[in-house]
This record gives structure tokens, C-alpha cells and sequence, in this order.
């Protein structure tokens, strides 16, 4: 009789506990449910961050040379038969700059034994030993138009075979005038119709605005070299490059 009075004691206790336990509160935060967006307010794409436009970064835009390639951009690709891609220059269409024209003089420099045509009116300059510049006076895009020609000794055991590292140098020497850089690939043409190489270039300045060039290098005879430089404004390199390519058909020993 007392093992049952216990038992059933033990068992009511237990009741009493489990049922208390039952009834304490959970102590949970607050539950609200979120509220669904109009999904026809949810932008696709977060806005793209706007870029400043710079307009000096324009170049030639649309301007072309006979017998050259360019890029879809109009940019001359190379010099010789072998393209250099390019990195992808990041402009809208560029609006076309009027074609400059120009009217030719005999220029005969007798301490060079040479003479040829270049246009009416451009600086002469022969301060400089062995060296001929001419520059347009007028000014485009903070730039004037420069022809610079020399004829200068080499030694005698100089080949053909070096005038392309003399190309390198001078290209070399011409990139510290400019922020930015570009050469391509060299190719062979001559001058005076003596072997030589030439390359293009392009050049920014400190400015933004850009300057297109063409570098041409030839070995004459008596060991000496010729040397041409033109540099002009990048949005009329077209109208300059004329003035390169009439030189060079003109271009005559005295």
C-alpha cells in the first residue's frame, strides 16, 4: 500500500512540472512580415556612373592617307605590310576637320647638296649643323606642322642593317616631347633612291591634344644617312601627309 500512495505521488509530481514548464512564454523578438515591393519599381541595374567627357581626347577623326591603313576609329594601324594591333581608343565619331591646302616652292640647300618642294609661306630654320626645319605658322590644336630633314656621317663599316635601330633612336628620342606613346611597325621605303626604313608614331601632349608623325631613315652614299621627321596636328594628318609624300617626290641631289 505505501510503494503505491509513492508511486503515485512521484507520478503527480512529474505531471505538476511538465504541465509548468508548458505554460512559461517563449521569449522570442517580435515577428512582422516584410512587406513585397512592386516589382515594376525594382530597377534592373543600378545607374552607370558617368564618366567627364574630355574633348581634347579627340584625334584625326576621320582623315585618311593614300596607301595607309587604319583602325574602324581612322587611326593608322602601321607603317609596313605587318599590322600592330592597337588598344581600342575609347571616343564617339569624330566630326571631320576641312582638308588644309597647300601651295609648293623650291627650297635648294646647297650645304646638303639637295633641294625638293615644300610649301609657301613655312619657316626655314638651318641654325642647327646638318639639319633643315620647316614649320607652318599657323597653329591647329596647339600644334604647328614641322618637317625636319638632316643629312648627317656615319661611319664606315655602318650597313643598311643598322638604320633601322637608328630609326628606333630617333623615335625614342621623340617620344620624351609627349604623355602618351605609340610607334608601330617599321617598314622599308627610300629616299633620294637610296634603301632606307620608316615608321609612324603617335604622340599626346601634356595638353590632351594629339600629334601624328612618320619617321623615315635612308643610308646615301659617302657614309652618310638622311633623316625626315614630319609631325603634324592629329586631326589633319591627312593635309600633312601630303606634304611628307610631295616631298619625297621632289626630293632631289643637287
Amino acid at each position: 500500500m505505501k510503494k503505491r500512495v509513492c508511486l503515485f505521488v512521484t507520478v503527480l509530481m512529474a505531471a505538476v512540472m511538465l504541465s509548468g514548464c508548458a505554460a512559461q512564454p517563449k521569449d522570442y523578438d517580435e515577428y512582422t512580415p516584410a512587406s513585397q515591393q512592386d516589382p515594376l519599381s525594382i530597377p534592373s541595374q543600378a545607374p552607370a556612373t558617368q564618366m567627364p567627357y574630355d574633348p581634347l581626347a579627340e584625334e584625326d577623326g576621320d582623315t585618311y592617307v593614300a596607301g595607309m591603313a587604319y583602325d574602324e576609329y581612322g587611326n593608322a594601324l602601321y607603317a609596313g605590310a605587318t599590322p600592330i594591333p592597337l588598344d581600342p581608343i575609347d571616343k564617339p565619331t569624330a566630326t571631320p576637320r576641312p582638308s588644309l591646302a597647300f601651295s609648293y616652292a623650291e627650297v635648294a640647300m646647297e650645304s646638303l647638296g639637295i633641294k625638293f618642294e615644300a610649301p609657301q609661306g613655312w619657316l626655314m630654320d638651318t641654325t642647327i649643323p646638318d639639319t633643315i626645319v620647316l614649320k607652318d605658322p599657323n597653329v591647329y590644336d596647339n600644334f604647328q606642322g614641322t618637317l625636319t630633314l638632316s643629312i648627317t656621317p656615319v661611319s664606315a663599316d655602318y650597313k643598311l642593317s643598322n638604320v633601322k635601330q637608328t630609326l628606333a633612336d630617333e623615335l625614342e628620342e621623340i617620344s620624351h616631347s609627349y604623355v602618351e606613346w605609340k610607334t608601330y611597325q617599321a617598314d622599308d621605303r627610300t629616299l633620294l633612291d637610296k634603301p632606307g626604313y620608316y615608321n609612324n608614331y603617335r604622340g599626346v601632349m601634356v595638353d590632351g591634344n594629339v600629334v601624328r608623325g612618320r619617321v623615315m631613315v635612308a643610308l646615301l652614299d659617302n657614309n652618310r644617312i638622311i633623316t625626315v621627321d614630319m609631325a603634324a596636328p592629329g586631326w589633319y594628318n591627312e593635309s600633312y601627309m601630303t606634304i611628307l609624300g610631295h616631298f619625297r617626290d621632289t626630293l632631289k641631289a643637287l
